[in-house]
């Protein structure tokens, strides 16, 4: 929202000469004469119509002033370019996260310098990530396991993409070039560390209770999909950090599936996650009776 543009005078031509006259008693007594016609009166009138003109003037900005202001920005008009043009790009410039402060700004930046990092997408065209910032913490070095870190700030960086075979091979290059990215845009005295996730395995085994056996097809896509680090979770933000999976986050998936009557049994082998963590299944075993 625009902070609204204050009036800094807002007296009229009729309030100027109401207060010019009544002040010519007080410095000319003998002058008694206040009608139009009056010579003096003639020359308050014109002075309140300049002054009128003077103090409208005060509110306008001149375009001279708008170059001067864009210019404090180090931006430039482009030849052609007109003016209000310039001005939405400098309110942009100002709007734009180029500093980490917060946990979100550091997640944003490494999210923009992972998108940014020459020929990734060329070479990755369906790439897909998460970013998540952990403050004081130093996961690199796995000094905080136990204990807070002050002043460090680790910055999990989760990526995904068919070609995850090669993905894997650039994935030193990848954390090194967000590292540097985000270490040219930190605090002072903030230390940056950018980890690969640590992921801990659980393993399903399910028997459910359906007419169609090929639902077994249906119901391992949505447990991928609900458990996916990038895009799962109830928001569909990402699986949550730390978060276990219980048996009942199964019921409830897989009794909601059209065409599933219920849900047997389920073996769920899934260790107690710290929380720096992330599940990652290993294996998913559906079997299907009718």
């Amino acid at each position: 929202m625009s902070l609204p543009l204050q009036n800094l005078d807002d007296i009229t031509f009729e309030e100027l000469v109401k207060e010019a006259k009544s002040l010519i008693p007080v410095y000319t007594s003998e002058w008694t004469n206040h009608n139009p016609s009056d010579p003096g009166i003639t020359l308050v009138e014109l002075f309140a119509w300049l002054c009128e003109m003077i103090i409208y003037r005060i509110d306008q900005i001149p375009e001279k002033n708008y170059l001067r202001f864009l210019n404090l920005l180090g931006i430039q008009l482009a030849e052609g370019e007109e003016l209000a043009s310039g001005i939405r790009r400098g309110v942009q410039q100002l709007s734009e996260c180029t500093r980490a402060v917060t946990v979100e700004d550091y997640e944003m930046l490494a999210y923009r310098a992972l998108m940014e990092k020459p020929d990734i997408k060329e070479n990755f065209p369906d790439i897909s990530a998460r970013t998540i910032c952990l403050a004081n913490r130093d996961m690199e070095n796995k000094k905080s396991e136990d204990t807070e870190q002050f002043g460090h700030v680790s910055v999990i960086l989760i990526v995904s993409t068919q070609n995850q075979s090669d993905l894997m091979k650039e994935t030193y290059n990848i954390k090194q070039y967000v590292k540097q990215y985000l270490s040219e845009r930190k605090v002072l005295t903030n230390r940056v560390h950018v980890v690969d996730p640590d992921y801990q395995d659980i393993k399903i085994n399910m028997l459910v209770a359906a007419r169609d056996k090929k639902l077994a097809d249906t119901i391992r896509s949505v447990i991928e999909e609900h458990i996916d680090p990038i895009q799962g979770g109830e928001g569909k933000k990402g699986w949550p950090l730390g978060r276990n999976l219980y048996k009942s986050d199964l019921y409830y998936l897989v009794e909601r599936i059209p065409g599933i009557d219920h849900v047997k049994q389920i073996e769920l082998e899934a260790p107690a996650l710290k929380p720096h963590q992330l599940i990652k299944l290993k294996e998913l075993n559906i079997e299907v009776e009718a």
